[in-house]
């Protein structure tokens, strides 16, 4: 796998970015700050959708972008000789992820997810991987052989991904340990073999007592039956009893209630007989009086007639006096509009003279704004000439008070013999320039203003003059309404005297005669009185056929009453009853009843001791099963802790011999390149198991920390590159062909880094492509390709 191209929009500090890699050693040269680094983020971030640290999306995107604007990383990558192209965008407000991914530019798969899953299987590298197996640093160089053994060791295992078997290892010991401790605890509360047979022990002891409590209990129960046989015997015959008590009890009461009707009848037939006398005699007196009833309703007709009469001869006077009334306001009503119609004959003249005079205020006020716009502008320019004059009259102070030393304010030299000149060409221009100017603005102002006064002397009095006549038009309008109302008025009393006209030739029909309708009341206050004595008697009189009809109905009633008494007396003799057998029998079933409530609480005590009983069998059942379980249980976890053991060796056992495949295959491909580096001086590195490192000098074997620092550093060098060799062979990753190294010249000194330089030269030919990011810009002559931010 080697890098093609790179395409970047509004990634980071890049707001449109576009680079070629090239082949050999390239250079990615540039200041501190440039985003050398940015550019190998950009190329994590598109293989695997994640920047080199993960954080805050919104840190990707260019800050000086909107939110609108896409993040958009496109690379460009050739994988065993076919050529992919991945895309991944982040898209709106919430950075919406997408990625495409291209073979041969045919869209293979797309999704943020499915492209980095399938970028994984393409390379057999995670993202972790990725970056420890291509990408290293100037801090990982020098800790190779700067860190203490312990901490060099782990930072390697890292490197090589180790770190995660250490973690299952570590994982492992604790959880054994984790089950040890609850095997341990469930040993506190499991039984032992005794208390396993005792508790068995226990069983048969309460089923036997069990048994023994059934059987007497079945023999109550039987007892029990043929007591409550007995009583269902005697609570028939009591059953028997109560019905011929009711019956007999119902018998008497039927007896009884027809005895009371009969004497209620009797009662009744006596009122109802004095009732019809009484009633015979009035009928008597009725018929005396009966001729008054034609001679009072004669008499209530004529005097109602009369009242009539009366009410219509009131009302005709009062409508007289009425129309007397009506007749001088209809009179005063005219004479009241004629006037107020006189007094509004002027109102159109002082409407059109009005709007006239409204018209004229208009164009007086228009003319007085123009003036007052054009004293406006006078003074501005006044102010402005007089603004000149202040500022020369200030320069000429100022050159007054310098001498002839000062400078011209015009050219800036010195004025010399030309000071006076300057003086007096100063005092001029005030003089007949500027102040000319301010009086005959001063005066065009005058004449402005004595203009404007006059046109607010002329509308102040038209204005009076408008008041006055709008004052005239109100009251006009004023009368104008009392003249409607007037009218109004008028029209209503000419109405009603026409209504009262017609009115008295209807009421001229009616006669009345005041001494006649005395009379007529006299007679009728003295007949009114036997009048309302005759209708009460008619109204009691309507009672006397239902008094009669009831009195006959009555005595009926009386003779089948009196035949119902006898039947039922004889009824209620004919049915026996024996109360005292009943009492008797009655007892007896109250006994067997004491008996049974005896019994039945008796049997359902020794159900619950069955109970009681059941229930500790069933505890003691439940703990020894529930004693099963736990046992259970603990041999799962015993075996558990056999096959976490087998998994601990096995994994101890695969550490061995990976450290002795990793160990002995770093230190030779270190070794390979450092005699092809130092050409031969130095042919042997041995890294121990324990990732110590040692250098081979003359054959004798020497710790890395004795040689000179530019020895050391080309030892880290091929010692990084070995382990990214290495790494690159454990994920079966064979085909990436290419390494890069940031600011792996750190502080070296100049004789320093043309040795590093040298060294990638001697060893590119392994790799398609090397990139180095530095800052030194001194070096990238030694470059094939460069790459300057």
């Amino acid at each position: 796998m080697i890098l093609s191209s790179l395409h970047l929009e509004n990634f980071k500090k890049y707001t449109h970015f576009d680079i070629e890699f090239g082949e050999g050693l390239i250079g990615i040269i540039g200041k501190n700050g440039s985003g050398k680094s940015t550019i190998f983020e950009a190329i994590l971030f598109a293989l695997y959708g994640e920047a080199k640290i993960r954080g805050n999306k919104e840190l990707i995107r260019n800050a000086n972008v909107s939110t609108k604007d896409g993040v958009v990383v496109e690379l460009l990558f050739e994988f065993e000789s076919i050529i992919y192209r991945v895309v991944r965008e982040f898209r709106g407000k919430a950075l919406t992820a997408n990625a495409k991914l291209f073979k041969n530019e045919e869209l293979i798969t797309s999704g943020a997810k499915e492209v980095t899953r399938e970028i994984v299987r393409l390379t057999k590298m995670g993202k972790d991987a990725f970056m420890h197996t291509l990408f290293a640093s100037q801090k990982e160089l020098t800790s190779l052989s700067s860190l203490k053994p312990e901490e060099r060791k782990k930072m390697i295992r890292k490197l090589l991904g180790l770190e995660k078997i250490d973690f299952v290892e570590n994982s492992l010991v604790e959880k054994s340990r984790q089950l040890k401790r609850e095997i341990d605890a469930f040993k506190e509360v499991l039984l032992g073999d005794e208390e396993v047979a005792q508790k068995h022990e226990q069983i048969q002891t309460h089923n036997a007592d069990k048994e023994a409590l059934a059987k007497e209990e079945k023999i109550k129960t039987e007892e029990l039956e043929h007591i409550k046989q007995r009583e269902l015997h005697i609570k028939k015959e009591l059953g028997e009893f109560a019905k011929t008590k009711e019956q007999k009890q119902k018998l008497f009461s039927e007896f009884e209630l027809a005895q009371h009707s009969h004497d209620s009848e009797v009662m009744n037939q006596v009122k109802l007989t004095a009732e019809l006398h009484q009633l015979e005699h009035k009928y008597a007196e009725f018929k005396k009086l009966e001729p008054l009833k034609t001679e009072f309703v004669a008499l209530q007709e004529q005097l109602k007639k009369e009242e009539q009469n009366r009410e219509a001869f009131i009302k005709k006077e009062g409508i007289l006096k009425e129309q007397k009334a009506l007749a001088d306001e209809w009179h005063k009503s005219k004479a009241d509009i004629q006037l107020l119609e006189k007094e509004c004959e002027m109102y159109e003249q002082y409407l059109f003279d009005a709007k006239n005079l409204n018209q004229e205020l208009s164009i007086r006020q228009d003319n007085i704004e123009a003036k007052q716009t054009i004293e406006r502008e006078l003074l501005v320019e006044m102010a402005g000439e007089q603004k000149q004059i202040d500022v020369t009259n200030e320069k000429i102070a100022n050159l007054e008070t310098l001498g002839s030393e000062s400078a011209c304010p015009t050219c800036t030299r010195p004025l010399l013999e030309e000071y006076d000149n300057v003086i007096n060409s100063l005092v001029q221009i005030v003089n007949n320039t500027h102040q000319k100017k301010v009086d005959e603005y001063a005066k065009q102002l005058l004449h402005v203003k004595t203009q404007k006064a006059e046109l607010e002397a002329q509308k102040k009095l038209k204005e009076q003059e408008f008041a006055q006549l709008t004052n005239k038009i109100k009251v006009i309008e004023s009368k104008l309404k009392d003249l409607k109302k007037a009218k109004e008025y008028f029209h209503h009393v000419e109405q009603k005297g026409i209504k009262n006209k017609e009115e008295l030739k209807l009421l001229e029909q009616h006669s009345y005669d005041e001494k006649l309708h005395n009379q007529l009341k006299q007679n009728f206050t003295q007949l009114e009185p036997k009048h309302r004595h005759l209708l009460s008697l008619e109204a009691e009189l309507k009672r006397l056929v239902l008094v009669k009809t009831d009195l006959q109905e009555t005595n009926q009633k009386i003779a089948g009453l009196a035949l119902t008494c006898k039947a039922k007396e004889a009824e209620f003799k004919s049915i026996i009853y024996d109360d005292k057998k009943h009492e008797q029998t009655n007892h007896e079933h109250e006994t067997i009843f004491k008996t049974i409530d005896a019994k039945t609480a008796n049997i359902n005590q020794q159900k619950v001791l069955i109970a009681r009983i059941e229930g500790e069998i069933k505890s003691i059942q439940g703990a020894l099963t529930n004693n099963e379980i736990q046992k259970k249980k603990v041999q799962s976890k015993k075996d558990d802790v056999i096959d976490y053991e087998k998994i601990k060796t096995a994994l101890a056992e695969f550490k061995t011999k990976l450290n002795a495949k990793i160990a002995p295959r770093i230190s030779g491909l270190a070794s390979s390149m450092y005699a092809n580096i130092t050409k031969g001086k130095y042919q042997h590195i041995e890294v121990s198991n324990d990732f110590d490192f040692f250098i081979y000098d003359e054959g004798k074997k020497y710790p890395i920390e004795r040689f000179s620092g530019g020895e050391v550093d080309l030892a880290n060098l091929v010692l990084r590159i070995a382990i990214s060799k290495t790494l690159t062979e454990l994920s079966g990753a064979s085909s990436v062909e290419f390494l890069a190294f940031d600011e792996v010249f750190g502080s070296q000194d100049e004789s320093r880094r043309m040795q590093i330089l040298e060294a990638f030269h001697t060893i590119k030919e392994q790799y398609r492509q090397i990139f180095l990011i530095s800052h030194e810009t001194e070096i990238k002559e030694m470059f094939e390709r460069v790459v300057e931010l």
